[in-house]
């Protein structure tokens, strides 16, 4: 099993590995766009040696001067791109370093924090012991266990009477002539009526039979609300009693110092969230030098732009034809062939230039996966998934998963859906469904996770718990990609606690 930081770990060498691809990538843009820069000067070249070879005098300084002047300031933009490349190395480089330095810290605080959150545990552990062997507390949490059964049992009945009410009275609806007296109160103080109505309607009574049906119906309808009545009144009752049970806890673990522990740990988690966060707007920047570079490296940067159109305007096409010409009426040999390496270069640049769209594609399609797992260990993060207590039980799925993402056939939502589904809390010491948390979710619907059956619709009074699992960041922990499957994928297990 994989314990918390050590998935974390796991995560961070993943989110490195795309990292260094996104390097090898930029590597394998930088070197197709030099090569293609070298090409475009190579033919500036070939056409200027040609031109060298044999022309007439006028055209011939007339075009020399026009390929030489393009050279020249070419070169001049290029030299002020490499510096402008240079500058923005030093940038990326400046912030690597800064974010590197980040985690380090980060992966010192979460040891701190990891160490109190065990102290915190241990503790608890040690009240848990020392409550177990209470018997003042052991009769309070009998008595709440009783009153929680009778709660629970009367919440059936109240749920076992509105059913059998409902099959039972639906004959009575049914019939429009008993309905209509039931709906005027006919039979009840609440009934008012004329003469002529109230002759009509006790007519009516006595055709159908009516006051036996009244008395059967409302004893029918009247069942379930004073069982609900009741069902109230125990559920009243076993939430005080539960909360008198939960108040020893409190008071026990306020003798063992739980609380100033507590403090520290929260102290300690809001410098890590902080931490987080800095390193977050650290890596946003990083990412945002990232694409800007990848756009020099692609050569889709303003000065690979301006210094291919010098050169394109430099031997347009009137020029060239003028050159086929002129190699045509020549005897050397020599700028025959470089007539021949001149035309070889054409499918040469389209090949490079069809590389070239191909590795941006992949470069492109890499920063976004590095988004992607960046915003997995945000989550990962927020959720507390690193803390001392939790773990991830399917390790081999996960490493598998993470395998995967970096091959490109998994998505960082796939990540993080198994990363949830696979994380649950070890017992590292205290118990959360010790006591009071083996009786559910107090502040959820009487009985749903416990002893009851769920089906009473008025909410128990809220409690803050005495054992608990890690609580997410506030605010943190959503994810922010498409959701490709929906559903939580498993989140907290809270062991029957609350």
């Amino acid at each position: 099993m994989w314990t918390g930081p050590a998935a974390l770990k796991n995560i961070d060498r993943t989110l490195q590995s795309v990292r260094n691809e996104v390097v090898r990538l930029d590597s394998e843009l930088s070197s197709l766009t030099q090569q293609l820069a070298n090409q475009e000067r190579r033919r500036v070249k070939i056409i200027r040696d040609i031109a060298a070879v044999r022309l007439v005098e006028i055209e011939k300084g007339t075009l020399n001067e026009s390929l030489n002047s393009a050279d020249r300031e070419a070169l001049e933009i290029l030299s002020e791109r490499e510096q402008a490349l240079s500058d923005l190395n030093a940038e990326l480089d400046t912030l690597n370093e800064k974010i590197e330095g980040q985690e380090s810290t980060r992966e010192s605080l979460l040891e701190k924090v990891n160490q109190v959150s065990q102290s915190v545990v241990d503790l608890e552990a040690k009240v848990q012991t020392q409550l177990s062997s209470d018997e003042a507390y052991l009769a309070q949490l009998e008595a709440s266990r009783e009153a929680e059964s009778i709660a629970a049992e009367a919440a059936d009945k109240v749920a076992d009477a509105q059913a059998d009410m409902a099959s039972k009275a639906e004959p009575y609806k049914q019939d429009k002539l008993f309905s209509y007296l039931w709906e005027r109160g006919y039979g009840t103080t609440e009934y008012e009526a004329g003469f002529f109505a109230r002759f009509m309607d006790g007519w009516v009574a006595r055709v159908i039979d009516y006051e036996p049906a009244r008395v059967n119906y409302w004893n029918l309808t009247e069942i379930p609300k004073r069982l609900q009545q009741h069902a109230d009144a125990v559920a009243r009752q076993a939430d005080d009693s539960l909360m008198d049970l939960q108040q020893m806890e409190l008071d026990a673990l306020a003798a063992a110092g739980v609380p100033q522990k507590e403090a520290e740990l929260s102290s300690l988690r809001e410098q890590i969230d902080q931490h987080d966060d800095d390193i977050e707007n650290g890596e946003a920047g990083l990412n945002r030098k990232l694409e800007e570079r990848a756009s020099y490296i692609s050569g889709d940067d303003p000065f690979i732009s301006k210094s291919l159109t010098i050169l394109a305007d430099a031997v347009q096409q009137q020029n060239l034809r003028s050159v086929h010409r002129y190699v045509e009426v020549t005897h050397s040999p020599t700028d025959d062939q470089l007539l021949i390496e001149l035309q070889d270069l054409q499918p040469q640049n389209r090949a490079l230039k069809e590389d070239l769209a191909d590795v941006r594609r992949l470069h492109n399609n890499q920063l976004t996966r590095l988004k992607e797992i960046e915003e997995v260990r945000r989550n990962f993060k927020n959720s507390r998934f690193d803390d001392v207590r939790s773990g991830f039980g399917n390790e081999s799925l996960l490493a598998s998963v993470l395998t995967q993402f970096v091959q490109g056939v998994v998505s960082g939502s796939d990540v993080w859906r198994v990363i949830k589904r696979s994380q649950q809390y070890r017992n590292v010491g205290s118990l959360p469904d010790f006591g009071s948390g083996g009786f559910g979710n107090i502040g959820d619907v009487l009985g749903t996770g416990g002893l009851g059956s769920g089906r009473v619709n008025r909410k128990r009074r809220q409690r803050n718990s005495s054992w608990h699992w890690p609580k997410p960041r506030r605010g943190g922990g959503g994810f922010n990609f498409p959701r490709s499957g929906g559903g939580s994928g498993g989140g907290f297990r809270t062991g029957g606690g609350f």
